[in-house]
């Protein structure tokens, strides 16, 4: 069975799960067990269509349905969030540390480090403080002097912080903050009814967070406090390592197999994912002749920031021209942010059409993204370069296969932005006596770089290109982290590019 979010299952406009104003809640479980009995014993893959034509035929809500249906199936396909995350993963398997005969598969297992990052931080923020306050004005005097003693603890916080600080401890702030949720569970029990109940209740919800983290914290944590570049002060429980938690959550099955194309290095993922040395790594080879790719780095170029201007983009904008001219058909090319796209974009729409350009928008929706990628499946006459952006919703995950992708380009060497957090995470691993950056930089970004160039050649029978244009994948710590298969590539350059690409599409 596979389990979908709540919110994309709900057959109502807007999720709410109240017998009074949901049908299929009303007499839900009068209904359930039928349903179950049904899907069942009349299908053996049964996925989220499945289930909605169930559920709408008995009435029951598809979620809770779904939830009910796996506890008879052999496997269970969902998001990270139901084994991992404290508050989404399913009671009904992992509650109170329950284990069972579990065998937990991974996939793209390189983008749970960043997921479990975030599931096992929590930050408060002053700005929600004071907005909640406004939000209950005159329905609780004593949650609003709770609300206020709060405030006057980050207020304090916040003049002691120019820019951003790391914290030794924030007991004041948690016992300020169990004050405030101490007091909302009853007045949410009395107030039932209310304009702004819903932010009032993210907020609840976001103290409940910050407590359940706060118990957490170790020395795989680093706490501190925002003063700039963030809408408002806030105090950050930050995980820096999340290897304990996950493991902790590992321990409930029998094993874990955690797989991706681009677990590389390992040594990285092993210190992330599980903590442990001891555990098996296997590299498996790529099934695919080498034969059918051609691998270039350009010689030339360089995305550094230093080096961010005209001439540059002028120079990935040649590249772009050259790769889809030397042969008709969809190219994707991915570049390190939507401001660097625009820059080379702005350059190629001034000059002579040589191709159609498709170009990825920032918050894209679910049906948006299906229209982009129902492009590669028309016929044209001409190439078709999609822009997108390094880390986005198309550098991995999508499956392009055959004449539908013969080339992807990536732009630069795919490093985080320097912001507070990547900068607490190199300072950690250099505490650890590892090396700061590459954990906190040069690993993720590289990670991100091999994603995008895994769009092309998906099948044995693809023949595809892929150039990296960034003169630093010319340095020896960068192709120290080239997987096996790109052993051999072929160094490029503005005047060599187009016959180099040439040679390759005539075999």
């Amino acid at each position: 069975v596979t389990i979908t979010a709540k919110e994309k299952l709900c057959p109502l406009e807007e999720t709410e799960c109240n017998p009074d104003h949901c049908p299929y809640a009303k007499g839900h479980f009068d209904r359930v067990n039928e349903a179950v009995f049904d899907i069942l014993h009349l299908e053996q893959d049964i996925t989220r269509e499945k289930i909605l034509s169930y559920a709408e035929r008995y009435q029951v809500c598809p979620f809770e349905y779904c939830l009910d249906i796996s506890s008879w199936t052999d496997g269970i396909i969902c998001d990270y969030n139901y084994v991992f995350d404290p508050n989404v993963r399913l009671k009904r398997y992992f509650a109170e540390g329950a284990k069972g005969e579990y065998l937990f598969l991974i996939d793209e297992a390189h983008n749970l480090v960043s997921r479990a990052r975030e599931m096992y931080s929590a930050a408060i923020r002053k700005e929600d403080v004071l907005e909640t306050k406004r939000l209950i004005k005159g329905r609780s005097a004593k949650l609003e002097r709770q609300l206020d003693k709060c405030n006057k603890v980050l207020l304090e916080m916040k003049r002691e912080c120019e820019d951003w600080q790391v914290l030794e401890d924030v007991t004041g702030l948690a016992a300020a903050v169990m004050s405030v949720f101490s007091e909302f569970e009853m007045f949410l029990e009395d107030n039932q009814e209310f304009e702004g109940r819903d932010a009032v209740l993210d907020f609840y919800f976001c103290l409940r967070d910050f407590l359940g983290i706060y118990e957490r914290l170790d020395d795989h944590y680093r706490i501190y406090a925002e003063n700039h570049g963030t809408p408002s002060f806030q105090v950050r429980l930050f995980c820096v390592n999340p290897s304990g938690c996950l493991s902790e959550c590992m321990a409930q099955g029998n094993s874990t197999i955690l797989f991706s194309a681009t677990l590389l290095p390992i040594r990285y993922y092993k210190t992330l994912l599980s903590g442990c040395d001891e555990d098996y790594a296997v590299y498996a080879n790529s099934p695919f002749s080498e034969d059918n790719r051609l691998l270039m780095v350009g010689t030339d170029v360089s995305s550094r920031y230093t080096r961010r201007n005209e001439g540059e983009y002028r120079k990935v904008a040649a590249y772009i021209r050259e790769t889809a001219k030397a042969r008709e058909g969809n190219y994707m090319v991915f570049f390190p942010s939507y401001q660097y796209m625009e820059q080379v974009l702005g350059i190629l729409e001034e000059e002579e059409a040589f191709c159609h350009l498709l170009v990825q928008g920032q918050g894209m929706r679910e049906e948006e993204r299906a229209e982009f990628l129902e492009e590669f499946e028309r016929q044209r006459d001409g190439s078709l370069v999609a822009f997108c952006v390094m880390g986005g919703v198309f550098s991995e995950g999508i499956d392009l296969k055959e004449e539908r992708l013969i080339g992807v380009i990536v732009v630069g060497t795919g490093l985080p932005m320097v912001c507070v957090e990547q900068e607490i995470l190199k300072g950690y691993f250099d505490e650890e006596e590892k090396r700061g950056f590459d954990f906190a930089y040069q690993y993720p970004g590289m990670n991100k770089v091999l994603q995008a160039a895994g769009r092309v050649i998906r099948t044995p029978k693809d023949r595809g290109v892929i150039l990296l244009l960034d003169d630093r994948f010319l340095r020896r710590e960068y192709q120290e982290l080239f997987p096996r298969e790109w052993e051999h590539f072929k160094l490029v350059n503005q005047r060599n590019v187009g016959q180099c690409l040439t040679d390759f599409w005539n075999g």
